[in-house]
């Protein structure tokens, strides 16, 4: 494999949903792999259409194949340098996010507040031409700048390619849509820069395995089956993901520790298609059935 780091700066507003609260269409702060893998499917597709409809399913399929993805996290730039937000459980505080370079620790609630807004939307009632009863929701997003400095926000995460390949010209795509509400202009992300690396967010890899491997991370920064007994503490929610119309689970039990948990022990953890995190060694099952 071949690892690269890649920075995308946020043009719209961001939407990657989560269960809502209410009224309130919650949004996650990173986006899954899964979100990057059907952005990148789409995207090449339509490229390399050559008939009447886009191979969407073939290189959907091509990709997982020849490629792994990380998870996108939040970046604020520093001197010129793209530096991630990543998210991390500490005793007795709870989910907080902290700045790869080093800094302080924020407390999920206090980091929230500098990237996220909202704004209001319902459905119209055709006969009435009014709101349609029980459909006033606010959506949850992430804005294109960081609220406490004004300057760009970007995302950074890293591809990996299988024996240098690009399939599909994946190094050639400059502009994808990611995300929810895109038909309202959601979810633009313009790419910036493309690095050859040979860690994932400061974590050592393996890259001579059939998956590419990260040697002993403290933390995990994408989700892990909750069978996996390397973790040490953090959260846990279900991870389900829509497929040719069937509601399917991520993992064979659906649960997953989320990204931010704290693993125990010197654990290696290979990087799977779905983009989950799998422990090496009496690895659970996490394929994923419908």
């Amino acid at each position: 494999w071949q690892a690269y780091r890649w920075i995308w700066q946020l043009e719209s507003p961001l939407h990657v949903g989560l269960s809502p609260v209410g009224f309130l269409y919650r949004t996650r702060l990173y986006i899954p792999v899964r979100a990057i893998w059907g952005a990148l499917t789409a995207e090449l597709a339509r490229q390399n259409a050559s008939g009447a409809w886009p191979a969407y399913q073939s290189v959907g399929r091509d990709l997982q194949e020849n490629a792994r993805f990380s998870y996108l996290y939040p970046a604020e730039q520093v001197n010129g340098q793209w530096h991630p937000w990543l998210p991390r459980y500490e005793e007795g505080r709870g989910l907080c996010w902290q700045r790869q370079d080093g800094g302080d620790l924020l407390p999920d609630r206090v980091f929230r507040q500098r990237l996220l807004s909202t704004h209001p939307g319902t459905a119209i009632d055709p006969a009435s031409d009014t709101a349609a009863e029980g459909t006033l929701r606010e959506v949850e997003y992430i804005m294109p700048r960081w609220r406490h400095i004004g300057a760009p926000l970007a995302f950074v995460g890293y591809v990996f390619l299988r024996d240098g390949n690009d399939p599909h010209g994946l190094k050639d795509v400059k502009e994808i849509w990611v995300g929810g509400e895109s038909r309202y202009g959601f979810g633009r992300l313009r790419r910036l820069l493309e690095d050859l690396v040979e860690n994932c967010f400061g974590v050592s890899l393996d890259l001579q395995d059939d998956a590419p491997v990260l040697q002993e991370p403290t933390f995990l920064w994408a989700h892990v089956a909750a069978v996996d007994n390397n973790v040490e503490s953090g959260a846990q929610e279900i991870v389900l993901g829509w497929d040719q119309g069937n509601l399917c689970r991520e993992t064979s039990i659906g649960l997953c520790w989320v990204p931010g948990s704290r693993g125990k022990g010197k654990t290696r953890y290979r990087i799977m298609e779905s983009g989950l995190w799998e422990a090496q060694g009496g690895a659970p099952d996490v394929s994923a059935p419908c």
